[in-house]
């Protein structure tokens, strides 16, 4: 007599964020995955189950067993339809896979094996008699730097800076949630240069220039940049610079963050699912408009109310959770959780922008990751001040000498000033091929209402052929022409240039409201720049003036630690003009690559923070003052911190 089953394999689901039984969304090689296996009770003879699938990866190999994470109930009393099932992991027979498991090519789960909790007998079982054969695909990892963005505000002044919470929340929820194998990530933070109550605009411009400077400096140009700013002070309504159509990792992004929960997050961070929205952005992800957030893509958005699916018996969200972060894993049931590119009530990620973003990551991958400079005339060092040494000395705080052991952040070692090159200048492609002499180049960034014909140039920075980059589509009319113009007046009597700049409309403009966005262009300026003109709809609205050549850093000293950060006087040949700014750069490999860690600085007293470097680190520091269209940069050697 054949043995009586008592239960039923009803079904097996590879999932990574999100997925139907078809297995119709992309597995990512490398990305965390889960087998959930659904079984069923048939006769009443076992309470509940545990079970272990065997899983192969090539004929060749044996197969690997794997025990389930969880239990799942075989009374009969208490089975549940399939999609109910789906919507809760709890009610599935859930299997981690091992990284091995979710290198590139095929895994199928070749038999499933149930025991008894109590007892650990073999549950005989009918239903399926073999699970699915899946693929991992090879995926490109997202790249992203995340700013704190530090403000004061009040009377007396109260610092805010978001949480590591808030990096470690939007970081886990990318790495769990976006179609990537790997996030990588760096932190800095920054003082916002604009006065707080400021906007997503306000603090976009600053991380384009920002980024203009890193990319000039070497650094790689798939990478994303993203700010947060806490919301203790007061909330900042986030935005990206724009929602490029093709691959535009120059678009930037601002979000806040904090611990509110909206009604529906009560992990203790928004800064997850609110910052992979405005990132969302930035790789050309428009909003579907179904709740309240413009309609851009609801022609093109598949599914209903913005939902991750129309029935509950086809796509599900999937979150495999964090232990770092006492995150469990939870299913995202698609009729009621909604796509993150939405302004509803419980986000996640839809298969439609899941596969948008794989699409575009593997776009922008395509991207070279540092081109070599263009040959052209050497570099020229800056001129130090008359008579100073090749090397200065600077004499440390005033106090007893700080001893070699101790806190890192009580020492207070003598640094040292040296010259360091300027941008390179390289040449410049024209039309048709030519190639014209080398001549500088100069990021711009500005703030534009195209609306009003309102405008501002922000920063002003001289940047090496590394920053250079293909036009990219933004604000432009009917044959293809933009509205801005950045004139480009010549001291020597030459005729201006004019050169046409995309403006990038901010992402999260309303029906009606004013188109405002950013202007964020590398462009060179001719043999003797003095002025650039910002000209929206044919009138000049702004006006950039080249001031004298810059102050050279002439030494630099400790003046202790506060807060989690330490601070450096600088001290400048002559005193800054109007016009003159300067940026920091970090590095921590000796030179090799640098990290740009303000920008536009007008105040000689700076604070660098500690939590973008291991204790006890040796970080080398840069410092580039600037009148718009030269530079002169010298490094403070081995701080320790």
């Amino acid at each position: 007599m054949p043995t009586q089953t008592q239960a039923v394999w009803d079904a097996t689901e590879i999932t990574q964020s999100v997925q139907d039984l078809q297995h119709s969304v992309t597995l990512i090689a490398g990305k965390v995955t889960v087998i959930r296996v659904y079984v069923s009770g048939s006769t009443g003879g076992i309470a509940s189950a545990r079970g272990a699938v065997k899983l192969l990866r090539s004929p060749t190999v044996p197969p690997i067993t794997l025990t389930s994470l969880n239990v799942v109930s075989l009374d009969p009393a208490d089975n549940q339809d399939l999609a109910t099932r789906r919507a809760d992991a709890g009610l599935s027979l859930n299997f981690l896979l091992p990284s091995t498991l979710t290198a590139e090519g095929p895994l199928q789960v070749s038999e499933l094996i149930l025991s008894d909790v109590l007892t650990g007998a073999a549950v005989p079982f009918g239903g399926a008699a073999v699970g699915p054969t899946v693929w991992f695909h090879p995926a490109s990892p997202l790249r992203i730097r995340v700013f704190g963005l530090r403000y004061r505000q009040g009377s007396p002044s109260v610092t805010y800076t978001p949480r590591e919470l808030d990096l470690a929340a939007l970081v886990s929820w990318l790495r769990r949630a976006y179609p990537v194998p790997d996030v990588i990530s760096s932190r800095t933070v920054i003082d916002v240069v604009a006065p707080a109550p400021f906007t997503c605009e306000d603090t976009n411009a600053q991380l384009a220039a920002i980024r203009a400077l890193d990319i000039s400096a070497g650094g790689d140009p798939r990478t994303h940049y993203l700010g947060q700013a806490a919301d203790g002070g007061f909330f900042m309504r986030g935005c990206a610079s724009g929602i490029p159509a093709a691959p535009d990792p120059a678009t930037v992004a601002s979000s806040p963050c904090g611990a509110a929960d909206w009604g529906w997050d009560f992990d203790g961070a928004y800064s997850d699912w609110y910052g992979g929205h405005e990132l969302g952005h930035t790789y050309g992800r428009r909003h579907p408009g179904f709740c309240g957030e413009s309609p851009d893509d609801l022609q093109d958005y598949p599914f209903q109310n913005g939902q991750l699916a129309d029935s509950p018996d086809t796509f599900i969200g999937f979150d495999v959770g964090d232990q770092a972060l006492n995150l469990p894993m939870r299913a995202r049931p698609g009729v009621q959780w909604h796509d993150v590119m939405t302004y509803c009530d419980r986000q996640w990620i839809s298969s439609y922008t899941y596969e948008a973003i794989r699409r575009r990551l593997a776009d922008e991958d395509a991207l070279t990751a540092g081109a070599p400079v263009p040959e052209g005339p050497p570099a020229v060092p800056a001129p130090l001040p008359e008579g100073a040494p090749a090397a200065l000395s600077v004499v440390p705080v005033a106090g007893p000498a700080a001893p070699a052991g101790g806190r890192p952040d009580e020492r207070f070692p003598q640094l040292s000033v040296t010259r360091a090159a300027a941008p390179e200048a390289g040449p410049i492609a024209r039309t048709g091929g030519a190639a014209a002499p080398a001549e500088q180049l100069v990021s711009v960034v500005a703030t534009v209402n195209l609306t009003k014909r309102e405008g501002g140039i922000r920063f002003v920075n001289p940047v090496s052929p590394l920053a250079a980059r293909p036009s990219v589509s933004g604000e432009a009319g009917p044959n293809g022409e933009t509205p801005v113009v950045l004139r480009i007046k010549q001291a020597d009597g030459g005729p201006p240039r004019e050169i046409r700049v995309p403006a990038k409309l901010a992402s999260e403009l309303a029906p009606g409201a004013d188109r405002t966005g950013l202007v964020d262009a590398v462009v060179p300026v001719g043999p003797s720049p003095e002025a650039i003109e910002l000209v929206v709809g044919g009138q000049v609205v702004d006006t950039f003036r080249a001031a004298a050549a810059p102050p050279a850093l002439r030494a630099a000293r400790h003046t202790g630690a506060d807060d989690g950060a330490f601070g450096l006087a600088l001290d400048f040949d002559k005193a800054p003009e109007p016009g003159q700014t300067f940026a920091a750069q970090v590095s921590t490999d000796d030179g090799a690559t640098w990290q740009t860690i303000g920008v536009g600085l007008k105040d000689p007293v700076i604070q660098v923070d500690h939590s973008q470097f291991r204790p006890g680190q040796q970080v080398q520091l840069r410092i580039i003052s600037t009148n718009g269209f030269t530079s002169t940069a010298a490094d403070i050697q081995q701080i320790q911190v």
